[in-house]
């Protein structure tokens, strides 16, 4: 009996943390945000009672909500008094002694990627070292710190020594939960609101040109049109107050880098009220919280408040426009119950942080399973009638899970274009559908999936305009000079250079979705061999690292590489590894884990390079992909010894059960042709059940196949433009050995070609699989 009333998908993660911790004392899980991934911690609590457990978070504001939750059902001091709540930062001024004299059986790290933190990282490791028979539970929703900066690290690589690599027992990222009806698909509003900023811009830059020249007049004109139209154009203002409900909990994300009195939090708060007043709303219909790492209680105050909908004078607000204004306080760990939905005033280049900021819009509704079940039992015309009263937008085409997810989606309202990430989403969540509805179907699982359409509802205002300042801004690419200018404010401004690939500017210090990539930019400088003194001199001026990594210095790494492999059989080689010969360990030598690590995150691994390294062993591709490649694999291969070659002819012969899944199957397979990470392995695999890397050769195959063996190739077009060539030519071999003509009379290929293998097995008692390892090697068709 669940202590917390898990949900499904947390008591399956619970058993799976009971089984791990029977093989290992290190145990972690990897839970998207929101979906109550805490509970496991709290539930291995409560059923080891007589452990003394250190419970370690990152911020307070994490234990209070931990404590808030608990206290729902138990009283903490009294029912867990040896339980202990610390954060991180609590390890920093210890000492290796005093960390061992810490009492404690069983450590619990939430948000484990901090671990990545050079001194927090190195005061765990050192109070597990100092307790032998500890037990340690790890959660995150995110195993990478640091990303998009030299300093990103995967704390759960399973390819390094990191403390939670191959530790990892469950995995539940937010499309699985959409695809649980765990949390809702979010309604998403955006747009782009910097349009005047980018215009002032752009005509800046375009008053350098040629007034004559045929780039300044059409880049000119297109600006005059943005112009005009910029009058007209939603502005931030009007997309807050279009959508906003008038009692409604929201959390407004204010920038972290801000400017007093035009982007600081107070400035933010004074303008979105000159807002909400506009809408008709009275100044004591509007309650405003703040919440900053500065404001200690008066901070803690205001967010229990919010939590609790009263105001900081314990007024009851649940019928007001609620508002919290947070500066990186609501990033991880941290919930508010009933929360309507966020307000996105944060750019970031980060994904995570992205991710976490709207997990507090999706997280909240820890009962979108038991809405939708509810609402699946109304009518069309019942949901389209609550849509409408709740001023939902409603097209002909929606289905009653449309409707039933727009009413119980959040809101995100983005105002700092970071559109890019729900599209990622929303992509990633069309995969998800597929996979698990192949899987659903290969273990003919009666489980169904909550949601089949993957869509989000989004609003994206003002893109026109925006496509028209993109274009503009391509035909006036800056020159070497002013791109090492924005480099210079951004060093100037941040005091260093560590900036994230996908980071683009305006000004060079802030971030901007419309400006130039200046991490990409930077990139290629530290890539470029043939950068002059002058130029390497200015970077390394404003702390650029140009080490490089020409190709003497590569062949150099790669050869202490193979030496590595060829005397342990493996390329798997721990990230601290240096070494002068390859194979022995030396403090000394160089890093060649990290130079490992860095080639296979490399995305623009020549094929040259990429194909010497696989030759020694390297994996492109993680276990979690590479398992998930084995599983639609393994579904391929059951369609193929069921319906033969691959075709979308095949349709029509299909059973309905498996329409959808050998679509997406055909699907996946025409992918692989463009997939660098396949090994020799999966490429043997796709050959063996007929899939055709390269058409045009498998043709100039069978055409080769068809002269020797006198078949008319035109006659048999139809079938012989779906057959690869290894099972035409076994198929041949098979026929000929039992003295069975190829073709008949009219030159029409015997039945056999068109067969699937179960069809062959069952009228002439033999499969593909016996057929290949017959003749295959016969033909040296294995190549």
């Amino acid at each position: 009996m669940s202590n917390f009333n898990l949900y499904p998908h947390n008591k399956e993660s619970y058993e799976k943390i009971k089984r791990g911790f029977k093989t290992s004392n290190i145990v972690g899980i990897v839970h998207a945000t929101g979906t109550g991934k805490s509970f496991n911690a709290l539930e291995y609590v409560s059923d080891n009672t007589n452990e003394n457990i250190l419970y370690v978070v990152p911020s307070l504001g994490i234990i209070e909500h931990l404590k808030t939750i608990a206290a729902s059902g138990f009283d903490l001091e009294k029912d867990f008094p040896n339980l202990k709540f610390c954060t991180y930062m609590s390890f920093v001024n210890l000492s290796r002694e005093e960390l061992k004299n810490i009492k404690v059986d069983t450590l619990i790290l939430d948000e484990f990627h901090h671990l990545g933190a050079p001194v927090w990282g190195a005061r765990i490791n050192t109070l597990i070292e100092t307790h032998s028979n500890i037990k340690v539970l790890g959660m995150t929703a995110y195993t990478v710190r640091d990303r998009n900066t030299p300093y990103e690290r995967d704390m759960a690589n399973p390819d390094t020594d990191e403390l939670f690599s191959n530790h990892i027992v469950s995995k539940y990222d937010l499309c699985d939960a959409m695809v649980d009806g765990v949390l809702p698909k979010p309604i998403y509003k955006t747009a782009y609101v910097t349009l005047i900023e980018d215009v002032d811009y752009l005509e800046k830059r375009l008053a350098k040109l040629d007034h004559n020249s045929s780039k300044y007049i059409d880049c000119e004109k297109v600006l005059v049109d943005v112009k005009r139209q910029i009058a007209n154009a939603l502005s931030m203002k009007e997309l807050v107050k279009k959508n906003l409900k008038p009692n409604g909990k929201y959390i407004y994300f204010c920038p972290m880098i801000t400017k007093e009195g035009v982007n600081d939090i107070d400035a933010i708060m004074t303008e979105a009220k000159s807002w909400f007043l506009e809408m008709g709303l009275a100044e004591d219909e509007i309650i405003f919280y703040k919440s900053t790492s500065e404001m200690g209680n008066l901070g803690k105050k205001n967010r229990e408040a919010f939590y609790n909908d009263t105001d900081l004078d314990n007024r009851d607000t649940s019928n007001k426009l609620r508002v919290m204004f947070a500066i990186n306080q609501y990033n991880e760990g941290v919930h508010a119950p009933n929360v309507d939905g966020v307000i996105l005033g944060r750019s970031t280049c980060s994904d995570i942080v992205y991710f976490e900021q709207i997990g507090r819009a999706l997280a909240v509704r820890g009962d979108t399973e038991e809405k939708l079940n509810k609402l699946s039992q109304m009518s069309l015309e019942e949901l389209t009638t609550l849509a409408r009263n709740n001023n939902l937008e409603i097209n002909g085409s929606d289905t009653k899970e449309d409707i039933a997810n727009k009413l119980v989606s959040p809101l995100i309202i983005d105002l700092s274009n970071n559109y890019e990430y729900i599209a990622e989403l929303e992509n990633d969540l069309k995969d998800k559908i597929r996979e698990t509805s192949l899987r659903h179907s290969a273990a003919k699982s009666p489980r169904s999936l909550k949601i089949t359409n993957y869509r989000f509802d989004i609003e994206l205002v003002n893109k026109d305009l925006y496509d028209m300042l993109s274009y503009v801004r391509s035909r006036l690419s800056l020159s070497w000079e002013e791109m090492y200018e924005l480099a210079k404010k951004y060093y100037e401004y941040h005091g260093d250079l560590k900036i994230p690939a996908k980071f683009k500017t305006i000004n060079g210090y802030e971030y901007n979705d419309t400006g130039v990539n200046l991490g990409a930019w930077l990139y290629t400088q530290r890539q470029n061999k043939n950068l002059s003194d002058e130029r390497r001199n200015l970077l390394s001026s404003i702390g650029m690292s140009l080490r490089g990594d020409n190709a003497s210095q590569w062949n150099k790494y790669y050869e202490l590489a193979k030496k590595y492999y060829e005397h342990y059989g493996i390329l798997k080689i721990p990230t601290k590894f240096k070494t002068i010969n390859g194979y022995e360990f030396n403090e000394t030598g160089i890093n060649l884990g990290i130079w490992l690590s860095t080639q296979r995150q490399n995305k623009n691994l020549s094929d040259e390079r990429r194909k010497l390294l696989s030759n020694i062993g390297m994996r492109f591709i993680s276990l979690k992909e590479e398992k998930i490649w084995y599983s639609l694999y393994e579904q391929a291969l059951k369609f193929y010894k069921q319906y033969g070659a691959w075709s979308e002819e095949n349709l029509d012969r299909i059973d309905n059960k498996d329409i959808i899944a050998y679509g997406s199957i055909l699907t996946w397979l025409k992918e692989q042709r463009r997939n660098p990470d396949l090994n020799k392995d999966m490429k043997k695999c796709l050959s063996n059940i007929g899939f055709i890397f390269d058409t045009d050769k498998n043709i100039e195959e069978i055409k080769k196949i068809c002269t020797e063996y006198n078949i008319p190739y035109e006659d048999n077009k139809d079938i012989l433009d779906n057959i690869s060539a290894k099972e035409f030519i076994i198929k041949i071999r098979y026929l000929l050995d039992n003295r069975i003509s190829v073709v008949d009379r009219n030159n029409k290929l015997h039945e056999i070609f068109r067969m699937s293998n179960q069809v062959m097995i069952e009228k002439y008692h033999v499969s593909l699989e016996e057929l290949y390892d017959k003749y295959l090697k016969q033909e040296n068709l294995n190549k």
